[in-house]
């Protein structure tokens, strides 16, 4: 996505490190432009003066840039000015990760909870929306669906958590009932999630509810799957996760491919690997066999760079390579191109 001010907008963020977003945007614009007096820096960002002085004063005060005898303003490395607090950020991260392992060990032995071989067995809707909101928010590469209606603790339509998910451009696959589509609302949640990223194929039956996330952890539906969502099962690494994400790869692979059709419609197609129906994966896919960086195929078409790589990663799928090199050769061989 082309930021208005020049440049492309930043993937990553500091503001868990206390770093006001608007202090944020003129570090960046000193560490990428070089040292600058005031005016300079004012001018680059197209701020006022009174304005920039503020987010420089604060920069000062947290100790992010100096500035020297003649008024110009240079910031500090960023590895220098942030690594000491990240460590400790980290440090922090991981003490709270054995608290939490702590706490989760004593409530389970307060309540008799049954835990074996990394099965966990929860019960009400609310701990079970609980541990759905906890797993998406500690995904860091993709979560995994099936989505059976009815719909009781996460569905079609986005959630405040769903929506922080796609911010952080984790992979979303979706597997759907065909039985969605009659839903009132699924034609207009559907489009939204496709326009969002999410992957989404459909096949005419699921054998339950089950989200994966990473290759880490699973929940499974153990109650006949109406609108109590009484129990759930908790699934960490281990061999049942390796089968429910076999059962999840098999369905995919089969499974038929839904894109945007005309007039705003969803239109469910056969995924062949002979077929590139999508124009956009063939813009980005030209772009990269000519040698663009991911970056400059985003700023070319207007896109993320998160949606880029989305994009990719279903190419590759698609073609059945892990490699970019080969995903290159398939193209051609195929006739992609």
């Amino acid at each position: 996505m082309a930021d208005p001010r020049g440049g492309s907008v930043p993937v990553g963020s500091l503001a868990g490190l206390d770093v006001d977003p608007s202090a944020e945007q003129v570090y960046r614009a000193i560490v990428s432009g070089g040292a600058a007096d005031r005016a300079g820096i004012a001018a680059r960002l197209r701020m006022s003066p009174a304005e920039t002085d503020a987010r420089i004063a604060a920069l000062a005060h947290a100790g992010l840039v100096d500035v020297d005898v003649d008024g110009r303003i240079e910031a500090l490395p960023p590895t220098l000015a942030f690594g000491g607090l990240l460590a400790r950020r980290e440090q922090q991260i991981r003490d709270a990760r054995v608290a939490l392992d702590e706490l989760a060990d004593e409530y389970r032995r307060a309540r008799e909870l049954k835990v074996s071989d990394g099965i966990e067995i929860v019960r009400g809707r609310r701990e079970i929306a609980s541990w759905i909101n906890y797993l998406l928010l500690s995904g860091s590469e993709q979560f995994r669906l099936f989505a059976k209606p009815p719909f009781a603790v996460f569905g079609l339509s986005e959630s405040d958590t769903e929506r922080e998910v796609a911010g952080r451009g984790l992979r979303e696959r979706i597997i759907i009932e065909r039985i969605v589509l009659d839903e009132p609302a699924a034609e207009k949640d559907l489009l939204t999630s496709l326009d969002r990223g999410q992957e989404i194929r459909m096949v005419q039956s699921l054998p339950g509810k089950l989200l994966i996330v990473d290759d880490s952890a699973a929940i499974v539906q153990l109650d006949e799957g109406g609108p109590a969502h009484s129990e759930i099962a908790v699934v960490r690494s281990g061999g049942l996760l390796d089968c429910l994400t076999f059962s999840f790869e098999s369905l995919w692979r089969s499974a038929m491919q839904l894109r945007e059709g005309p007039g705003g419609t969803v239109d469910p197609s056969l995924v062949s690997p002979n077929d590139l129906a999508d124009p956009a994966d063939r813009e980005v896919l030209t772009l990269l066999l000519a040698g663009y960086t991911d970056a400059a195929v985003a700023m070319r078409l207007g896109i993320s760079q998160r949606t880029v790589q989305r994009r990719v990663r279903r190419l590759m799928d698609l073609a059945g390579t892990d490699s970019r090199v080969l995903l290159g050769w398939h193209a051609r061989d195929r006739g992609w191109l």
